[in-house]
């Protein structure tokens, strides 16, 4: 018995399929690209984090513990003798970028090669005759080993000299030897000796970490009690691999959002796959209603239409996965760039989809089909055979309950609703994607009610619209079954589109009215190898005082970062300011003129909103730091609004970090002139700063109105990816279209057949099924506007405050709104002029042929 089971859903819907596969082609490649897009999406997250891996891999592969933090030479031997470790090695690292390569860095470690052996993983190919390169590595030239990918990417040879432009003038630097090929190199990780390290980057006597190798992993505990006790309160001691635990935490919030936008596609391709299921089940009906009329079970029926779009989804899924690696090589650099540009130097490569990955992709390529599938396959199982037997009763036998789906939608709505105050009131902030999904559900539910509200009054209407626009009118409210998963389709991705392009414009536009409140200064300097590296260089001592000596300069400020530690262990980015100049300081709560001067006098500090939410701190809260004397008690002033990272910032006034830290240093300035300066002058004024410390550093100079603009276009930069998943997503729903006027056409043969025999021409059969491509396009732009609208609430208010905790003023494109409906419903009649035109085509003689 189940042997004949498969045999029926073999025959009745598994090979009907495969030998006409044209049916069910929009079904699988709707799934093909939803798949391909998470997993290139997947594949190029993957990449940017496996880059800072790699690299990290290179230097702390065989350690066991790290100490980090502003340590003398002096602790070494100390470190060494300490109990329960077998070897310790010294290194300084740096980000230096290469003039001679544009836009390209390296990653800089200094080393000692008599303790690295047993505990780096990187370490120079001294050849089979150890001391004379050993003599050569310690030589008074400036030598440095890089692995071979370096060199072939470069076009370089061992001998060759590279310039690096690290803190102070440019380097000029010998490649000597080869990291050695034991280790895994991705061509960023360069290693020099510490020594010259020391002296270049202006530290000696300093060293940046020690690496600890134990003699065994059981005393981890009682060594880190031992090194806590000799170590300043500064240092931190952990494994290795905590450091990259916390870059991934670091941008988790961004690459869940990716892979979240992502899965639109997937979600658009469900609407056509219900689509293209219930189109089976309407070719099909007469096969269906037969079997049913033998005694074939409803639950038989029920897995014969999931099996045939499971089988969509499963091809789908398999043609996805071949497509994931060609989209993720060119979705890689984008993903690299915004992570480069908002978290640190990545870089991001395309390739397959881990065997794990794969299998994630087949699971939701299938599970989403057969989801999609189940209303139909339901509506199949439940039909009655003396009606589906009936000729010409395809669109009667799927009644749609559109006051039922109506009621569930506004359910679904309320739904939204409280999982946006679950996520802005302690809860998960994944609460804030499951409104998304419920917003563009519940819209979804409420499709047939707009199409019935929209359609029936204009058919209804003493409007002069004519017999045929009436006539379309009336198939379409016989057909929703097949119009309204298509106008859902459409409108979930005008959703997502509208949605996006409103919480794009509304973050633009806080960014901009941020930047004009608190970038005040006509003139901004820093090294210009942080423009590649992030806050790393530092200015030359004595450029703040030679800005202040000018007699055509009003103000100077200054910033720097410094990253420091709270008591449990949390990162703080301190970002020490001083002098007006710097800009205003946008607090929540005003008194701004108060509460800047409490910050400059040392009376506290200030959180972004980030910070605040990240630490659950509030004005008037402490902040507790792990200071060089102990734990460091800080009243928070207040909360203020700031754009530059999603972790957050704790400014704090540079006096008093002078009398905690003793850091000297400073990564930017801000110049403000005297009103009436000219401009001419600004610029002479650049120039002799340039000539003046030039030698000493590469710097970059932007006027006011350049910096806005260079924050605009890195803004830009970091949404440009979505506007690649929001054209997949809008070009599978036009798609969608054209898939259900050409099923319309097949539903409607006999209908079309008979018009076509009392007379109707072909053009009218054309503006006929136009008619409806037009109604198509027209309901699913006001759906996906109202939905859009909603979802750019959620986006904006929910999603954004629960991940990363910015405040966002909400503002709405209404010039690129407009223009929605006139594109979306020219892009539905294009779609509707290939099935329009073979309905005009159809033969009245065939299509009259009694089935």
């Amino acid at each position: 018995m189940r042997r004949c089971h498969w045999i029926i859903v073999w025959r009745s819907g598994l090979r009907p399929l495969i030998l006409h596969p044209q049916s069910s082609l929009l079904s699988v490649v709707s799934i093909a690209l939803g798949v391909a897009v998470f997993l290139s999406i997947t594949i190029a997250n993957r990449g940017a984090v496996e880059s800072f891996h790699n690299a990290f891999a290179q230097i702390t592969g065989k350690a066991d513990l790290e100490i980090r933090g502003d340590l003398s030479e002096e602790l070494l031997p100390k470190v060494q003798e300490c109990k329960g470790i077998m070897a310790a090695t010294p290194v300084i690292e740096a980000m230096v970028t290469l003039p001679d390569f544009l836009g390209e860095s390296l990653h800089i470690v200094g080393i000692d090669p008599f303790t690295a052996e047993g505990v780096l993983a990187i370490a120079p190919d001294l050849g089979s005759s150890r001391g004379s390169g050993l003599t050569e590595w310690l030589g008074q030239e400036a030598i440095m080993a890089v692995g071979a990918e370096f060199l072939v990417k470069h076009h370089l040879h061992i001998g060759d000299m590279v310039s690096l432009q690290g803190p102070g003038v440019p380097k000029k630097v010998k490649i000597g030897f080869e990291i050695r090929q034991d280790t895994t190199t991705d061509g960023h990780v360069a290693a020099i000796d510490l020594a010259t390290a020391q002296e270049w980057l202006g530290r000696e006597g300093k060293l940046g970490a020690l690496l600890l190798r134990l003699k065994s992993p059981d005393e981890k505990k009682g060594v880190i009690a031992r090194l806590k006790a000799m170590l300043p309160a500064t240092a931190t001691i952990e494994p290795p691999s905590q450091r990259t635990k916390e870059v991934e935490i670091m941008i988790s919030a961004f690459r869940m959002n990716l892979s979240a936008l992502s899965l639109v596609s997937l979600m658009v391709g469900v609407f056509f796959v219900g689509n293209t299921a219930a189109a089976a089940v309407i070719r099909n009906r007469i096969s269906l209603g037969i079997l049913r009329a033998v005694g074939v079970g409803r639950r038989m029926v029920l897995g014969m239409v999931l099996a045939e779009a499971a089988l969509c989804g499963l091809v789908g899924s398999l043609i996805g996965l071949l497509i994931a690696p060609v989209l993720a090589g060119f979705l890689a650099a984008p993903v690299a760039q915004t992570v480069s540009a908002l978290y640190l130097p990545v870089e991001s490569h395309g390739g397959w989809p881990s065997p794990w990955e794969a299998i994630a992709g087949i699971i939701a390529g299938v599970g989403a089909s057969i989801v999609a599938a189940w209303i139909p396959a339901r509506a199949a199982a439940g039909v009655d055979p003396t009606q589906v037997l009936h000729p010409g009763t395809a669109p009667e036998i799927f009644p749609m309950p559109v006051t039922r789906l109506a009621l569930v939608g506004i359910a679904t709505l309320g739904g939204a609703w409280l999982c946006s105050l679950g996520a802005l009131h302690g809860g998960s902030a994944l609460l804030g994607f499951a409104a998304a999904f419920f917003v563009l559900a519940g819209f979804s539910l409420l499709v047939p009610a707009a199409t019935m509200l929209t359609a029936k009054p204009l058919r209804d209407s003493r409007l002069k619209l004519g017999p045929i626009v009436r006539l379309a009118l009336e198939q379409s409210l016989r057909s929703l079954h097949r119009t309204v998963p298509t106008i859902a389709a459409l409108a979930a991705a005008v959703s997502m589109m509208v949605g996006i392009s409103v919480m794009i414009h509304s973050f633009r536009g806080s960014v901009i009215a941020w930047t004009n409140r608190t970038l005040s200064a006509d003139l901004f300097i820093a090294p210009a190898a942080n423009e590649l590296l992030g806050l790393v260089h530092t200015l030359p001592s004595g450029a703040a005082a030679w800005w202040e000596k000018q007699p055509e300069v009003k103000a100077v400020g200054s910033f720097r970062e410094f990253e420091a530690r709270s008591i449990k262990e949390e990162s703080v980015t301190l970002g020490i300011v001083s002098g007006p100049a710097r800009g205003d300081i946008d607090f929540l709560h005003g008194e701004g003129a108060k509460k800047t001067r409490e910050l400059f006098l040392g009376e506290g500090v200030a959180l972004s909103e980030s910070m605040a939410q990240r630490l659950h701190l509030a004005p008037g809260d402490t902040l507790v730091l792990a200071g060089p004397s102990g734990p460091l008690s800080l009243r928070v002033i207040d909360l203020y609004r700031d754009y530059t990272r999603d972790r957050g910032l704790a400014l704090m006034g540079a006096e008093l970090f002078k009398r905690i830290w003793g850091e000297q240093g400073i990564h930017s300035l801000a110049i403000q002139f005297h009103s009436g300066t000219q401009q001419r002058v600004i610029e002479q004024d650049g120039t002799a700063f340039m000539n003046a410390f030039g030698g000493k550093e590469a710097f970059i100079c932007y006027s006011n109105r350049a910096l806005k603009a260079r924050i605009v276009k890195i803004f830009n930069q970091t949404f440009a990816i979505t506007a690649v998943l929001q054209s997949i997503s809008i070009a599978v729903a036009i798609g969608g279209v054209m898939l259900t006027l050409s099923m319309l056409v097949m539903e409607r043969a006999r209908d079309i057949g008979v018009l076509r025999a009392m007379g109707a021409s072909s053009l009218q059969i054309v503006r006929m099924m136009l008619a409806e491509a037009a109604l198509i396009g027209v309901i699913a732009s006001a759906v996906g506007l109202i939905s859009g609208a909603a979802l750019a609430l959620v986006l904006t208010w929910v999603i954004n405050k629960a991940f990363f905790g910015w405040s966002i003023d909400l503002a709405y494109p209404w010039w690129e709104l407009a223009a929605v409906p006139f594109w979306m419903t020219a892009s539905a009649l294009v779609a509707g002029l290939l099935p329009a035109w073979r309905a005009a085509g159809t033969p009245p003689a065939s299509a009259l042929r009694m089935e």
